[in-house]
């Protein structure tokens, strides 16, 4: 099976350079938009038809455009008739002797477009935008619509707002005389370290090549040169990427390379490590040691900023669109609203670009804490075993409604804030990748039975609730409930990973417990230092018997003024009192909370440390 992998670089992009480049994603944009509403206004002709609507289930309805091709007049195909776009059964369906998707789809139609007129003199090929260009937009269209009519959980495609398209690039092309491979619309010179966009579709001294240098400045241990060395003609697709950081784009080149992916140094361990994972934790068991760490910890500070951010925002449209709100705050339904655009209020504006790069900022530092720990567990050992939770099920909303001890409804809301801050599927799936590609083993055992119930002293499975954080064992000893399930999966049976009932190595485990006891306790201590929350770090760690959600607290002037106790925006550090503190509160009677906040009464006395509850 033939490798790929991604190599990304910083290109030296100029103003002029980048004028250039933001009209050309303007462009795309606007024929990505022009594709969509022509293949919608198709699908909703062809759904009101008698046939569609008798369709009983959704496999009936995918068969029905599979046998429908969407009809398009200006642009003809090969033989001449208007071109049609067929939708195969599956999304995925290729000829078996070549492997390649049907033709007439929808990135074929989308390659024609080159001819399409901007102006009164030009097309897209006159302004560099040719048809292999214009294929790579075809495909994120063709997955728009591939996900529409194949995934029953989509109900709507979307169209692409302004500044939405920030990626656009050539696959090689190999000619099959000479098999020389080049990049329509693209050179690139690797020796002299830049690339040329063809600015205008000409050839020869005609083209108005644009060079943009590749900045290998932050190049470490020549591992670009490493991926690079098999030179052009092991480069299967070239992108050029916009990202917008710090109030500016920034430019990056994205280069598909074919071949095994360059090693930077790292080896496997020797053993088993059982990992046990988490809405927001990881931990971690083998001969090496017993970790227990939070998933992306940095990420907590950013998802504040994010909601003051959020709540300033919605205060600026309460303020600047009045007539679209009811007396009580809530937005009105059943009429059409009118919106002032962001152009028209600077402010809102400005704000959505801060909230933009905090959304950034938050995703770099998140993917960058999940490989830091990835590579850290490398050395652990050779055979990474992790429980293949649902924790897609996990984010969703409960379904059973359930009372409180004072009859309230209970909320129903559970991880889905902490796995959207903490992403414990994204680093499963990077430290998959990175095992796999050392030649390690990685399993994913089933969760039924799972390995928090198995006590190994005495054989027996006993279901444990959610809010038991110690699990106390038939010896008489407690453990940190995760800790223990991670203990259970490094000894698991691997030939019993797929049958209905796993097994455990219970000779092994008897001679590893003491050893275990030792470093658990060890990593105990070392969780508790690291902790700045001594309440959230004595949970995980087990010390509480229920969630800290559920603790009765005393409510404060300080925290009353802050939203009541539970409050989310409650659950920070920063809110510990101080004199000087700054109350968090609408900006009408900020200045009045303030100066009650300083004050005591007799029913709501202030103390020097109000209670800080979790914020999952």
């Amino acid at each position: 099976m033939t490798e790929f992998y991604v190599l990304t670089l910083p290109l030296k992009v100029e103003k002029w350079q980048a004028d250039i480049l933001d009209k050309r994603y303007e462009l795309l944009r606007q024929i990505y938009n022009m594709v969509q509403q022509k293949l919608l206004r198709q699908y909703i002709y062809f759904s009101q038809q008698k046939a569609y609507r008798t369709c009983e289930n959704f496999q009936q309805k995918r068969n029905f455009f599979a046998s429908h091709p969407f009809h398009f007049k200006g642009i003809n195909a090969k033989n001449g008739e208007p071109f049609d776009i067929k939708f195969p059964y599956t999304y995925d369906s290729r000829n078996i002797d070549t492997g390649k998707r049907p033709s007439n789809g929808i990135s074929d139609y989308v390659s024609k477009l080159w001819s399409h007129r901007v102006g009164q003199d030009k097309t897209l090929s006159n302004l560099g935008i040719n048809s292999y260009i214009l294929e790579e937009l075809g495909l994120h269209i063709m997955r728009a619509w591939g996900k529409r009519l194949y995934d029953p959980k989509s109900s709507h495609v979307s169209f692409k707002k302004y500044g939405d398209v920030n990626s656009f690039g050539s696959r090689y092309k190999k000619d099959k005389r000479s098999n020389r491979v080049t990049l329509p619309g693209f050179n690139i010179n690797i020796e002299e370290g830049f690339i040329a966009y063809n600015a205008n579709g000409r050839q020869g001294r005609f083209a108005d090549l644009i060079k943009l240098p590749i900045d290998f400045s932050r190049e470490k241990k020549g591992y670009a040169a490493e991926a690079l060395k098999g030179g052009i003609d092991s480069i299967r697709k070239l992108i050029i990427v916009r990202r917008y950081i710090r109030g500016k784009n920034k430019y990056y080149l994205q280069l598909t390379i074919e071949g095994e992916k360059p090693q930077k140094g790292r080896t496997l361990g020797i053993g088993n490590v059982g990992i046990d994972i988490g809405p927001s934790t990881i931990a971690t068991s083998s001969l090496q040691g017993v970790r227990f760490e939070k998933l992306a910890d940095k990420c907590d500070n950013i998802e504040h900023e994010l909601y003051l951010i959020n709540r300033k925002l919605d205060r600026s449209r309460k303020a600047n669109n009045p007539q679209n709100y009811n007396e009580d705050g809530t937005i009105k339904r059943g009429v059409r609203l009118f919106w002032k655009k962001d152009k028209d209020v600077k402010r809102y504006a400005t704000l959505k670009q801060v909230r933009k790069d905090l959304y950034r900022k938050q995703a770099e530092i998140r993917k960058q804490q999940h490989l830091i720990m990835a590579n850290a567990l490398l050395s652990q050992g050779d055979t990474f075993i992790v429980e293949n939770n649902p924790i897609d099920a996990w984010a969703r909303r409960a379904k059973e409604t359930t009372k409180t001890k004072t009859g309230k409804n209970r909320c129903k809301k559970r991880y889905g804030k902490s796995i959207a801050n903490h992403a414990p599927a994204m680093f499963v799936s990077i430290l998959k990748n990175k095992v796999l590609s050392l030649g390690g083993q990685f399993h994913e055992v089933d969760t039924r039975y799972a390995a928090t119930q198995f006590d190994f002293t005495n054989g027996v499975k006993t279901k444990h609730e959610v809010s038991e954080r110690r699990i106390l064992l038939s010896n008489g000893r407690s453990h940190q409930r995760d800790m223990l399930s991670a203990f259970n999966l490094q000894h698991i049976r691997l030939d019993t990973i797929g049958t209905e009932e796993k097994e455990y190595n219970i000779e092994q485990m008897k001679a590893d417990y003491p050893i275990f006891c030792k470093l658990e306790a060890a990593e105990q201590e070392r969780f508790m230092g690291m902790r700045q929350n001594e309440r959230e770090a004595q949970y995980f760690v087990g010390e509480f018997v229920k969630h800290l959600r559920h603790q009765p607290q005393e409510e404060t002037v300080v925290n009353r003024h802050n939203g009541g106790v539970g409050r989310k925006h409650c659950n920070m550090s920063e809110y510990r009192y101080r004199e000087n503190a700054k109350i968090t509160g609408s900006g009408l009677v900020r200045e009045s909370i303030e100066r009650v906040s300083l004050e005591s009464d007799e029913n709501h006395p202030i103390v020097p440390h109000p209670i800080i509850l979790d914020g999952q």
